[in-house]
This record gives structure tokens, sequence and C-alpha cells, in this order.
């Protein structure tokens, strides 16, 4: 007798054999069918449907036969395995490799064999459907066909059986995945053990482990242990002694099933620890290793990791990297939020008019004496402690951002922990959820100190400006009586000293006339009587009361479009005195005989005014800053143009107050074109 030979696949063949799930499983109609409708096509007693197991030939379907297995020795099928093509013996007793065979001289006696292989998916012969006869007997082509299509049907329905295995399988990794996902919640403390518990579960190993890899060190971040009750987080062993040192050579999933059978069978790890099966997959964040997710048991896996099972590990990894990323970004925001000053906070105003904080820093303990909690559920008690003069201006300042998905932006007073009105500036930018809910991203401080401050500084320098101003415009005038012959004739030198003491005096004046209308403007305390009038009359007068500064300058200055005719809703005083402003600007900034060019342009909806220089241009590092207070280039060229520094700042708030606005266009050394724009009626 002559025993059959192994496939050189073998291991593989077995692991597609167990795949199949389908060992020592109760018989089935849609196999026992098709050896019924062998039986009858062929005329013999026995068909069988038969899986050639690693020691033996277990029987699925049954025809005409009491046993369900035999050895694999002896067995005709483990011969029929070794080639795709049918195998048949037409007479057992004539043919030396069966003649001996036990299953030939004793019970079934078989005489006649024919076997057709089976193969899964992926090629590999798993069994045979066989049919078997006590007499010899010939087997034709055609009868070699007629078995192979019944052959085909069955390994249809192991097909059938592989694909149901393989979406069964995916189906439960899947929700495993979105079991964990949906109901692990927590710090990683509890949540990433409680994911442990759940993946190990499912994958039916011992023991999980997150771990850190730093140089040749590895530490145990968290673990779940099902029978090893000495592992404890914080272990640190040499990457080396881990199986991890296999994974980081590969940097991909990694999978033993059997580590005594594998080539890896001498590393320290297994000597040490014994572990038979593992399976893991590296912890990538920010494209950098962090460190390994890794399952592993005593016993081998039986039967081996399937590619849904890594799969399973390959993307829990990606969420354990997610949630550890997640986690050292919200540390670092909270260290930040709790050094930052005032409260950091998202405002949420839902369509149905209620409002809420979704999130908000401890800050607002101290701000609004309530706690992050509770303004989470609603935010009404915020509005409580604004002071009833500015709560009006608050809301419809929240109203008009969130119907413009404007910046918000307001100063008001609350009641301070409880005790005495304190003033806060707050800013957030908005955004329109899908809902129709509104969303702002901002922040509230604490700037009673700095209005005091602000206001007490203003206070002065109106205090001061008043009290200067009547004595300077007397010495002003009394300087220029003398310099005009009043009291007689004054020599050459005393001529030049008191018209250096005349300017500096004309300009003293200049500065704090610009201080008090700025002061007016910001305190609303400057009329503005804007009315319909003509806006080429108002251009034109401006232009002649600078004349004389321009042509002491040598600097021509043309109005290419008076625009006759065309009229807007402005104050002509004010109008007047911010186009000056930047006429007198565009005079001291150009060269000797350059040209100033004014331009009035009208669309639809406005009218501007634009101031055209061929100077030097405003600096790049000086433009954000250009419309501020006491704003002034720090270039030598600049500041040797004297000036205050008020100008622009008091243009703007002119153009505020009228409802319009101003801009400008520059390039350095190529000049700058101001303008001043006022909406049409």
């Amino acid at each position: 007798m002559k025993s059959p030979e192994y496939p050189l696949e073998e291991p593989q063949r077995l692991s597609a054999l167990e795949a199949t799930k389908l060992l020592d499983t109760p018989p089935e109609e849609r196999f026992d069918r098709v050896t019924r409708l062998a039986a009858e096509a062929f005329d013999v007693p026995i068909a069988l449907v038969s899986l050639v197991d690693r020691e033996r030939q277990w029987f699925k379907s049954c025809y005409g036969l009491g046993v369900r297995e035999t050895g694999r020795d002896i067995s005709f099928c483990g011969h029929a395995i070794l080639k795709s093509e049918a195998f048949v013996v037409s007479d057992a007793l004539a043919d030396e490799r069966f003649s001996d065979n036990p299953l030939v001289t004793g019970e079934p006696h078989i005489r006649f064999y024919a076997g057709a292989p089976l193969e899964d998916r992926s090629g590999f012969r798993i069994g045979t459907l066989c049919i078997i006869d006590k007499k010899p007997r010939g087997f034709s082509n055609r009868d070699e066909k007629t078995l192979r299509d019944l052959a085909d049907i069955i390994e249809r329905e192991l097909q059938f059986q592989e694909l149901g295995n393989y979406y069964s399988e995916r189906t439960r990794a899947l929700n495993a995945l979105n079991e964990i996902v949906l109901e692990v919640k927590g710090n990683l403390d509890t949540a990433i053990p409680l994911a442990l518990n759940k993946a190990n579960h499912f994958l039916g190993t011992e023991t999980a482990i997150v771990s850190e890899i730093n140089g040749g060190a590895y530490t145990v971040l968290w673990h779940h242990a099902r029978r090893n009750k000495a592992l404890e987080n914080g272990l640190t062993l040499p990457v080396e002694q881990t199986y991890c040192s296999i994974l980081l050579e590969r940097g991909d999933v990694l999978a033993i099933n059997h580590m005594g059978r594998s080539r890896f069978q001498d590393h320290p790890c297994y000597a040490e620890f014994g572990l038979e099966s593992y399976l893991a997959a590296p912890i990538w964040i920010d494209d950098t290793l962090f460190g390994t997710l890794n399952f592993s048991s005593s016993i081998p896996r039986k039967p081996p990791f399937t590619e849904t099972e890594k799969m399973f590990v390959n993307l829990l990894a990606r969420w354990v990297a997610d949630a550890i990323h997640q986690s050292r970004q919200a540390e670092t925001l909270e260290k930040l939020v709790s050094n930052a000053p005032g409260m950091l906070y998202q405002y949420r105003l839902w369509p149905d008019g209620h409002s809420t904080f979704p999130y908000t820093s401890q800050g607002i303990q101290q701000i609004y004496n309530i706690s992050a909690e509770a303004a989470a559920n609603d935010a009404g008690p915020v509005f409580g402690v604004i002071h009833p003069e500015d709560l009006p201006q608050v809301a419809e300042s929240i109203q008009e951002s969130a119907d413009n998905l404007s910046r918000w932006h307001q100063r008001y007073r609350i009641q301070w922990q409880g005790q005495n009105w304190h003033w806060v500036e707050g800013q957030a930018n908005p955004e329109k959820l899908p809902d129709g809910s509104i969303l702002w991203h901002g922040y509230i401080v604490d700037i009673n100190e700095r209005y005091e401050a602000e206001q007490m500084k203003n206070q002065f320098i109106s205090t001061v400006s008043h009290e200067l101003r009547t004595p300077l415009t007397s010495i002003s005038g009394s300087l220029g009586l003398i310099l005009g012959g009043v009291t007689g004739n004054i020599d050459e030198k005393s001529r030049h000293m008191l018209s250096i003491a005349k300017r500096n005096a004309d300009h003293l004046k200049l500065l704090i006339d610009d201080l008090l209308d700025i002061e007016k403007l910001i305190a609303g305390n400057m009329p503005i009587a804007s009315e319909e009038q003509d806006i080429g009359t108002c251009v034109t007068t401006a232009i002649e009361e600078i004349q004389p500064f321009a042509k002491q300058r040598q600097v021509r200055i043309t109005l290419r479009d008076g625009s006759p005719g065309l009229t807007a809703l402005f104050d002509s005083i004010r109008l007047k005195q911010a186009l000056t402003n930047l006429l007198s600007n565009a005079v001291k900034f150009s060269h000797e005989h350059g040209e100033i060019l004014v331009d009035i342009e009208s669309s639809e909806s406005a009218v501007r005014i634009s101031v055209k220089d061929q100077g030097i241009g405003v600096p790049e590092s000086f433009r954000s800053r250009i419309f501020q207070k006491f704003a002034q280039a720090d270039g030598s060229v600049t500041r040797g143009q004297g000036g205050t520094g008020l100008g622009l700042a008091i243009t703007r708030e002119i153009m505020t107050k009228m409802g319009g606005s101003v801009g400008f266009n520059s390039a350095e050394r190529q000049g700058s074109t101001f303008w001043l724009e006022l909406p049409l009626t």
C-alpha cells in the first residue's frame, strides 16, 4: 500500500480548509442532494463529499457509507487532491498502490474509485466529490465530465460558504469597531482598556496591549489580560525582547499563528513568555511611529488569523492613534486656555431663539460668575448680569452679527462678581450651522483698568488741550502782530527768531485742535449736520483753501472731473476737513514740481473722491497702522514732514460718522491714492 503524499503548500491548504468552517458540522441537504444524484447517475452504491484534513478524511456528505471519516494515510482522496484532474482507479485489487489497503481488503471493499478535486476560491484543493463501487468498472471521458459537473456544483456551494463566512466575519468586525467607536467614552485610561477588552473577545485572544516605543524601549501604556494578571501598565522592556521588533522590521500588520512552528521560533520573546499566536499593527501619529497595538495568546491560532481580523486590528490601531492624538491636543489646548486672560467661548443661537455656550473656558466663572456647565445648558443668566443700559446694544449687535455673519465686537458693563459694574470687551466670529443655528467663536476679557486709564487719559488730554488753546491762540496772534510791524520795525535776526516761534505755536495749536476733534468724534460730541448738497462744490473749496500751502511746496493740484450736479448726503464742513487732511498729506509727501490729481467718480451706490500723488508712497510695514491715532511712519523721510499723526484717524472717524469710508492704495516710491467714499441717496 502507498500512503498519499502531502501537497507542497499543505499549510496554506489546511488553512483554507479550516476557513470553510465545515469540518465536523451536521449533514446539509445542499451537499446530500449532489451525492444522491452522483450515485444514481453512475449507478454506484457509494458517493461522498470528502474533506481531507491533517490526519484524516472527513465526509461532509455520505451516501451509502456508515462511517463519517477514515485515516488520511489509507485514503484514496489523499491521492486525488494531488492533481487538478479527476483521479480514477478502475480496479483497486490490480493496483499496487491500493491492493492491500484495508478499505479494499475489508469494508467497504472498494474496487472502483473516481474522485474530482474540490477547490476553494484561491485554488487550494481541500477535498473531493468521489464515487465508489464494489466491483471493477471503466470510466469514460463523458463520465469524467459528468463527475466534474457535479463537483462544480459542490465547489459553488463551498464558495458560497466561503463568501458567507467572509461577509459574516466582516460584519462582525465592523459591528465590533462601531461598538468601540460609539460606546467607548471617557479619558484614555478608561476608554482604551475597555476597547482592548472588546477586541480581545472579538479576536478570541488572551492579552491586548497598547505600547509606546521610544528609541529601544518598549513600554506598556494600557493593557487588557484575560489570564495574565501579572502584566502591569508602565512595564518597560527592550524592544528586541518583544515581538514588536519583528513588526518594526516589516512596518505593516504582523500575524503569527503558531510561533513554535514559524521561522521566529528562536526569538527571545518566545523563550521568555511562550506566546504562540500574535497579531499586531503599528500606531502612527503625525507620520511618526508611536508604538503598537498587539494581541497574543499562549496557544496556537486555529484557524489562522484571517484578513478580516488583520483589517480589524489595523483599523483599531488607527482609532487608538486618533484617540491619543486628540487627547494630547486637548491637553495642550487646556494648558493654553487655562493661561489665557478672560474667557474663550463658543456661543450658539438656536433657530427657536434660545441660546447656549457649548464651550467656555473656566474664565466664565470670573467674568459672569456662573459655571461652564450651567452656561452649556442656558445662556440666559449671562445676560442677566449685563448693565441695563448696555443690554439693548449688546442684544442688537448679536442679532446684526447673526443676520450678516459679520464679526461681533462690543464693550459693555457687567455686574462684577455680584458687586460693582465692570467694563469687559468681547469679540467673536460667527458661522451658520446646517440646522440654522449661528455659532460664534470668540473671547471676552476684563478691560476695566484699561478703560478707566483711557478715560483718565482722554480727560487729561481734553483738559490740557482746552487750557492751552486760549493762551496759544493769544501767543500766536501776538507773534503775528509783531511780525506784521505793529510794534515797529524789527531787525532781520529778531524776525527770524519770531517766525520760528510763530510756526511752532501754530503747529502746537494744530495739534491741540486735532486732539479736541478726535476726542469729540470718539465721544460722539462732534455734531454732524448732513444734508443733500453738491459734492463738486465742496471738493473745489477744499482745493482752493490748500492751494497756498501747495504753492509754497511747488506742487500743483488738478481736479480732473468736477462732476457738476452730483449730490450726496454729507456735512460739508466735516467732508472738507477730511479731504483737506488727504490733500495736506499729499502735498507733504510729493516731490517739488509734482502733481496731485483729484477725481470724483460715481457708481450706482456710492461716490468716491480720490487724491493721487506722485510721492514716496506708504511703507509696507506701516500700512496696517496708518489710520491709528498718533500713527506716523518711522522713516526719516516721513518723520521730517511733521504732523500730529491724528489727521487720518480724524478722517476715518468723520467718514464713519457720515456713513462713508476711507481707504488707500500705494506702492513704495510710486505714489499713493487715498479716497473718501459716501453712499448715494
